[in-house]
C-alpha cells in the first residue's frame, strides 16, 4: 500500500535520497561501466570493458539478483553515481579499465563507508549476495533500534499528556505503549486534549495488558 512505501521512505532514507533495503529494491545492484575514451575513440580498449561488465551482469542475473547496467555515455560518472544514490540502489559497482586489467570491480554500498574492490572469480556471485543480506541486516538493526529508542511507556494517561504538552501532532516523541481496549469516544477525546493517535496493536504486546486497567 502507498502507507507501507511512506513508511519504508521515512525509515530507511537520508538527505541524499531513498535507501532501499536490498530485498525490496527493484534495482539491488548497479553496474557503472566507465569507458575514458568512448567506443569511438577506443573500440577495442571498450569492447574489453563491456565484455568484463557482461561478465559480471550475466553471473548476477543467473543467481537471481536484480541488476541493471547503465550504459548512458553522454553522463559523466558523477551525476551517474549521484542519481544511484538518490534512488536508493544498495549496492553500486563501478569498473575502469584499469579494473579489468586487475580483474576487480569497485564497489560502494548505499549505507555508507569505504568503496571496496569485488574480484570476478568464482566467489563473486556469493560475495555480492554476502554484501546485500549484510546491507539488509544493518538496515533492520538500525531501524529496530531507533523504534526502542523513540517507544515510551507512561504510567498513566496524565503522564502521556505531558510528554505529549505543546506537540501539534507532527512532532511527537515517539510512540506510547499503553494498555487500551478499544474505545472510540475515549480515542476521540485522547486524540482532542494531547494530538495523539492509535497506530496500531501489537500482536505479540498483548500478554503485557492482562491484569491492567485500559489506559
Amino acid at each position: 500500500s502507498t502507507r507501507l512505501i511512506g513508511a519504508l521512505v521515512m525509515t530507511h532514507s537520508d538527505d541524499l535520497g531513498l535507501v532501499l533495503p536490498p530485498a525490496v529494491a527493484p534495482t539491488q545492484v548497479v553496474l557503472v561501466p566507465i569507458s575514458p575514451k568512448g567506443a569511438e575513440k577506443a573500440p577495442e580498449q571498450h569492447a574489453e570493458l563491456m565484455t568484463f561488465v557482461d561478465k559480471a551482469y550475466d553471473a548476477l542475473k543467473a543467481a537471481g539478483v536484480r541488476v541493471h547496467v547503465d550504459e548512458r555515455w553522454n553522463m559523466k560518472p558523477g551525476p551517474k553515481f549521484y542519481e544511484w544514490e538518490r534512488k536508493g540502489v544498495p549496492l553500486r559497482v563501478e569498473c575502469g579499465p584499469r579494473d579489468v586489467e586487475a580483474g576487480t570491480l569497485l564497489a560502494a554500498r548505499r549505507t555508507g563507508g569505504d568503496k571496496f574492490a569485488l574480484t570476478l572469480d568464482d566467489d563473486f556471485v556469493a560475495t555480492v549476495k554476502g554484501e546485500l543480506d549484510g546491507i539488509q541486516a544493518q538496515l533492520l538493526q538500525a531501524a529496530t533500534e531507533r523504534l526502542k529508542a523513540r517507544t515510551f511507556e507512561p504510567a498513566s494517561y496524565e503522564e502521556m499528556a505531558a510528554l505529549l504538552e505543546g506537540s501539534d501532532g507532527s512532532s511527537a516523541p515517539g510512540f506510547f505503549l499503553v494498555p487500551w481496549h478499544d474505545d472510540a469516544d475515549a480515542e476521540e477525546k485522547v486524540k482532542k486534549e494531547t494530538k495523539a493517535t492509535i497506530r496500531c496493536f501489537p500482536l505479540d504486546e498483548q500478554h503485557r495488558a492482562e491484569g491492567q486497567s485500559c489506559f
